[in-house]
């Protein structure tokens, strides 16, 4: 990697961190020379995790939160300026799944999915943003899902969340970009993570993208000079929607 394409000594916020495409991510941003700081519920796996960039040379730092809850994000943004004095990226990467049709879908479920894939996007925005302005520069990353645009079957909950992500994400894209704020949404199409664990019909995991070819096309946009922005990309398997 050309030294324009590092990143040393940026500090980059990855919720849900601990598997998946969040985990991918953080050491995506590790390679480039990150300093990473982990979010996810699961304090075991999350510190595991960040123990693993550590014995590669990564500068990490886990801090356990519920995106969810607005005092654990207040802390989680907090924490990282006390650490390392600035935000310079945020990747809001957590999310979860419940799928099934409308009609009996269960009403707890539903917030659950749109608080974990919408209002978690919406209060991480909000608390790292203040620190981004203060310094004139920084990146919000929305990492969202085909689902934001494709309606698929069972999945109202899961597509309802997305979709609002997407729209979210395009209006904080137009309040902060005079503020030298660039704002992105990633849609992926499918992607093998353990998301798919508790879901009884799958495609087939062979023809799913994997985390690292979504984590890569993350940094890649983070690596773009300053003077342009990729607001919105999907990456999808070569076989499109599967």
């Amino acid at each position: 990697m050309s030294e324009m394409g590092r990143l040393d000594g940026k500090v980059v916020v990855v919720t849900g961190a601990s598997k998946g495409i969040g985990k991918a991510i953080a050491f995506a941003f590790a390679a480039a020379g990150a300093k990473v700081v982990l979010a996810a519920r699961t304090r075991g796996t999350l510190e595991q995790v960040t123990a693993e960039l550590r014995e590669s040379g990564a500068e990490a730092l886990a801090v356990p939160t519920d995106v969810t809850n607005v005092h654990a994000v207040k802390q989680l943004i907090q924490r990282t300026l006390d650490v390392y004095q600035h935000v310079d990226i945020l990747i809001n990467n957590a999310g979860i799944g419940h799928f099934g049709p409308v009609v009996d879908f269960d009403p707890d479920d539903w917030d659950a999915v749109l608080n974990s894939n919408l209002k978690a996007v919406y209060l991480c925005a909000k608390y790292a943003l203040p620190p981004m302005l203060e310094q004139g520069s920084g990146q919000i990353i929305n990492v969202l899902s085909i689902a934001a645009k494709v309606a698929f079957q069972a999945s109202s909950a899961y597509c309802a969340a997305k979709a609002g992500a997407l729209a979210l994400t395009k209006v904080l894209a137009s309040e902060v970009r005079q503020q030298n704020i660039r704002i992105t949404a990633v849609l992926p199409g499918s992607v093998h993570t353990p998301f798919w664990d508790d879901v009884p019909e799958h495609p087939d995991f062979e023809q799913m993208l994997t985390p690292e070819h979504v984590a890569g096309t993350i940094v890649s946009v983070c690596q773009q000079p300053s003077g342009m922005v990729t607001e919105e990309i999907v990456v999808m398997p070569p076989l499109g929607i599967l």
